[in-house]
């Protein structure tokens, strides 16, 4: 295998490289690492640290026990990534805040010991939106993450960097987390298939909390194989195929109507499916109501800094009174510092919402008679970085629960990616899983 063919290889495709002795982990990762000297600080932006000594030394010893033929698990010998508010054992854990930048983890997150316990090559972690608040990638530590198809646009976010560093041939296999669309925004912006699982599905200790109960962390990869197999590792899993007719429902509500080409783009990319046009008009505002972002900020964020010695903030308050954040993050911490917070008495009343609204969801599948329903990402294009952006559809996966796909749907006249979204119920992510392959097939990977 040459540099060259590691810059759009799956992972199946690595893996037989490995197998068959073409490429060694050690040649992977400096294929990895060579791609990131040679774009992301010109280019792209999309790394806040780097591990080469340590990556190459993992690489090698992935390397000998593959020559020993000892079990070296379904990642081994593969570079990944991973976003900077996950902890890895002796690495900072900055969040894209200069603030935390002084962090540093005493022991790995389940999930990053999942992904060690398979063999993966952990070179590095991510850029990502400053504290997971947001959806542009505003970082005070690393500033803008560039989109990777169209460098002018903002990349999404707030798993900015784990979706660049895919797009743009990093690695093959990247880790971000979804609180309200941080993982499939940006994979819809950069071309990528993006999950959100059910809610519980992964574990979130060792992440930096935006919210608890909204917090999950998920893949981005290159196909819908990939994705599969990413999401069978982190889960533990094994996502049989389900077989099952997809009875796809389009969102109408969903749609921008001035955003014409997206539109188009999103219903020819299902179209072979056949799927039929549902309404639910209130259904934005019934998941604006229960997002539960804004009474467990501050005080989830405190206690994860409780023990943090490097921090000089411990509470949102005292972050957002420091002005040490990104200008744009400054009507988001200063509301968000002065909520009443989990203690409030409508705490327990969002928490309801959710319940409920998950419960009109089961309803309205069955009432329409879909198992999957389908809507743009976001409806509207990517904003020019450092602009702010608006239309996300991604809000109604994190407050019901319910697990959700991202899948590229084409691309614009102006070269930007474009995402279709796919909403099941709870426990369908194998039904997710085989509608993004069977999407996948039917149109090839863009």
């Amino acid at each position: 295998m040459q540099y060259t063919d590691y810059l759009a290889a799956s992972l199946s495709e690595l893996q037989q490289a490995l197998a068959e002795k073409t490429v060694t982990a050690v040649e992977l990762a400096k294929f990895a690492l060579r791609r990131i000297t040679e774009v992301d600080a010109s280019r792209y932006n999309a790394i806040t640290w780097l591990f080469a000594d340590e990556a190459l030394a993992a690489a090698q010893e992935s390397d000998i026990r593959r020559q020993h033929g000892d079990d070296t698990g379904r990642l081994a010998g593969i570079p990944v990534l991973i976003k900077d508010n996950i902890e890895v054992k002796g690495w900072p854990t900055s969040a894209g805040s200069v603030v935390l930048r002084e962090v540093i983890a005493t022991q790995d997150a389940p999930l990053v010991q999942t992904l060690r316990n398979e063999g993966a090559i952990l070179i590095g972690k991510t850029a990502m939106h400053e504290l997971a608040a947001g959806i542009t990638g505003a970082s005070s530590l690393s500033g803008f993450t560039h989109n990777a198809w169209v460098e002018e646009l903002s990349p999404g976010g707030s798993s900015s960097g784990s979706a660049v560093a895919v797009a743009a041939g990093y690695v093959p296999l990247a880790i971000g987390t979804d609180t309200a669309g941080s993982v499939r925004i940006p994979a819809a912006f950069n071309g990528l298939p993006g999950l959100r699982m059910t809610r519980g599905a992964l574990n979130t200790q060792g992440i930096v909390p935006l919210s608890p109960t909204q917090d999950i962390p998920g893949p981005l990869a290159r196909s819908a194989h990939d994705l599969r197999l990413a999401a069978e590792i982190l889960s533990g899993k094994v996502f049989a195929q389900p077989h099952e007719s997809l009875r796809i429902g389009f969102w109408q509500e969903g749609f921008a109507p001035q955003e014409t080409e997206i539109n188009q783009c999103v219903r020819e990319s299902l179209a072979p499916f056949m799927p039929q046009d549902v309404s639910w008009p209130q259904l934005a505002n019934l998941a604006a109501e229960a997002n539960i972002i804004a009474w467990e900020f501050a005080d989830a964020l405190a206690v994860w800094l409780a023990d943090k010695p490097q921090v000089k903030y411990h509470t949102l308050p005292e972050i957002a009174a420091s002005g040490l954040y990104h200008p744009q993050l400054e009507t988001v911490l200063k509301t968000r510092a002065q909520h009443p917070g989990t203690d409030s008495d409508s705490y327990p009343q969002v928490q309801q919402r959710q319940e409920a609204l998950y419960q009109q969801l089961e309803q309205f599948f069955t009432h329409q008679q879909i198992n999957l329903l389908a809507f743009p990402v976001v409806r509207h294009p990517p904003v020019r970085l450092g602009e702010l952006q608006e239309g996300s559809n991604a809000l109604i996966s994190a407050v019901t629960g319910a697990p959700a796909i991202s899948l590229p749907a084409g691309l614009s006249a102006n070269g930007y990616p474009i995402g279709v979204e796919l909403l099941a119920l709870k426990g369908r992510e194998d039904l997710l899983l085989q509608a993004a392959e069977e999407i996948e097939g039917a149109r090839g990977r863009i």
